[in-house]
């Protein structure tokens, strides 16, 4: 047996993503940018998209990032009928958007 796992494992590759301090940093910086960048929050997705996977969201993309931004208003005790400028509502899909496998895997 190995009392400690390789460090180049898939698994925590994965987990780095989605826990390591220097990936959340980087995702409420990119939130910081994309809510000065425009008003309209359909625009701010798309941009997001652009900048993260060099594509524009297909509809469904665009209508589920706009019910996780919405369902995450709810979790954090803000008025969800409109989708507030939160950095932390936004970093939150930030955070999502470098977990996707198009962000992860070049093509």
């Amino acid at each position: 047996s190995i009392g400690r796992r390789n460090v180049s494992n898939v698994p925590a590759q994965a987990l780095i993503l989605m826990n390591d301090p220097f990936v959340v940093d980087q995702a409420k910086k990119w939130a910081g940018r994309i809510i000065n960048s425009s008003e309209d929050v359909d625009q701010r997705i798309n941009d997001m998209f652009i900048r993260c996977i060099g594509r524009p969201p297909t509809r469904q993309e665009l209508e589920d990032a706009r019910a996780f931004l919405t369902t995450q208003a709810e979790e954090y005790g803000v008025d969800s009928s409109q989708i507030p400028p939160s950095q932390q509502l936004w970093s939150d899909l930030c955070h999502v958007l470098f977990n996707m496998k198009e962000f992860v895997y070049l093509r």
